[in-house]
């Protein structure tokens, strides 16, 4: 019986360190999407970005996706729109959502051009116009441009480099 009372002693002290020592990165997700939310209801849409932004790279949530491609359609951005909606189409939506984001897709799509880009091997990241602010993803990729002249390029390891505009 002793025994036994000194090991849940030593479980509850481990819980409770793990408790003390929790990580905090939920709140601050929460707390970041909701003032994503005040600067979106006063239409500060670049001020919400920046607070789904934090709250997506803190928490990946398909709520933040929404309102990341609802602030960039508010802003005329349609490309970056269009994008964030069509990551949705893939993250299993109920009904209605899935619905919204459709009717959004076919809103965007006469405002954009779409690439679809393909590579072998597959896999290669894909950069548009500019290497230097990343990769958009990874081949078989379709992109949605602002309409006119681009250049992508295709980087894959082991092979050199493509490019073609």
């Amino acid at each position: 019986m002793k025994a036994t009372l000194t090991a849940l002693a030593c479980a509850g002290a481990l819980l409770t360190a793990v408790v003390a020592r929790a990580d905090n990165t939920a709140d601050e997700a929460d707390i970041a999407f909701g003032l994503g939310n005040q600067a979106f209801v006063k239409r500060d849409y670049e001020k919400a970005l920046s607070q789904y932004f934090l709250s997506n790279r803190l928490v990946p949530n398909r709520n933040v996706l929404f309102n990341i491609a609802r602030c960039f359609e508010a802003l005329n951005r349609f490309d970056e729109a269009f994008r964030y909606y069509f990551e949705l189409t893939g993250a299993g939506l109920a009904a209605d959502d899935a619905k919204e984001v459709k009717q959004a897709l076919a809103r965007l799509t006469p405002k954009v051009a779409l690439l679809t880009v393909t590579s072998q091997p597959p896999g290669a990241d894909v950069y548009v116009d500019r290497e230097d602010l990343g990769s958009r993803g990874r081949t078989p990729l379709t992109l949605a441009l602002p309409p006119g002249a681009h250049t992508v390029l295709l980087k894959v390891g082991g092979f050199r480099g493509g490019e073609g505009k």
